[in-house]
């Protein structure tokens, strides 16, 4: 998974990516210089829970995908199954193909279970 994160991390404007489980524990994290791992996944976990719960109070189950838009950045969620792929983005990026790069990375980790040993 570490592996994982590394090799997007290489994308243009990534500045690091961990997965989390939606109560905010850190399953695998690889974070660049300034993020704070348990600061990214508190938020990471607020938000998720918060949309769910929005999501569900109009009938609609299931978090897929979440871009967060800030002053400073953007975070991307991504559901992988036991739990979500985060993705810290510099501000200036144009996500077109990045977004490539954050589905097959969440696509991997979600499938990593399936990989015989």
């Amino acid at each position: 998974m570490k592996k994982i994160l590394a090799e997007l991390n290489q994308e243009v404007g990534v500045r690091g990516s961990m997965v989390v489980t939606p109560d905010g524990i850190v399953v695998a994290s690889d974070l660049g210089v300034g993020l704070q791992e348990d600061l990214v996944a508190a938020i990471a976990s607020s938000a998720i829970q918060s949309i769910k719960r929005a999501l569900a109070d109009l009938g609609h189950e299931g978090l897929q995908q979440m871009i967060i838009n800030s002053a400073h950045g953007k975070l991307v969620f991504v559901d992988i199954g036991v739990g979500y792929l985060v993705v810290v983005l510099d501000k200036r990026l144009n996500m077109d193909l990045t977004q490539i790069a954050i589905s097959g990375a969440a696509y991997r980790i979600r499938n990593l279970s399936r990989i015989p040993t």
